[in-house]
């Protein structure tokens, strides 16, 4: 079985309103495509700007030049390699702090919305 991908966010997970932040999917070499997934599978965004970091690990970057309180939510990664996807990576929940609030929905209360660039 392909290994599990990891996640994390740059510089962390609780990010404030405008800032910038930047995901970084990890994988073994030889990924094809690192896939950021939103929510559910049917928000993504696809890389195939992938580089190999180590001699046993390859990683993507995708970055929100400026995050809005539509950023916040549970974010995770797959990969595409020897033409089969991965199992996903645990979940990350982004957090978006305001000036006065932090927006976290729980589960439950998240509606889908597109992926933004």
């Amino acid at each position: 079985d392909l290994p599990r991908p990891s996640i994390s966010a740059e510089p962390g997970t609780a990010i404030p309103l405008g800032s910038q932040v930047t995901f970084v999917c990890r994988g073994p070499i030889g990924v094809q495509t690192f896939r950021l997934e939103r929510e559910s599978r049917a928000l993504y965004n696809d890389s195939e700007d992938v580089s190999q970091v180590s001699p046993s690990a390859s990683e993507a970057r995708f970055r929100i030049d400026s995050v809005s309180e539509g950023n916040a939510g549970p974010y995770r990664c797959i990969y595409y390699k020897a033409r089969r996807w991965s199992d996903q990576s645990d979940y990350l929940e982004l957090l978006v702090k305001g000036e006065d609030v932090t927006w976290a929905l729980p589960q439950s209360q998240l509606a889908p919305r597109a992926c933004p660039q």
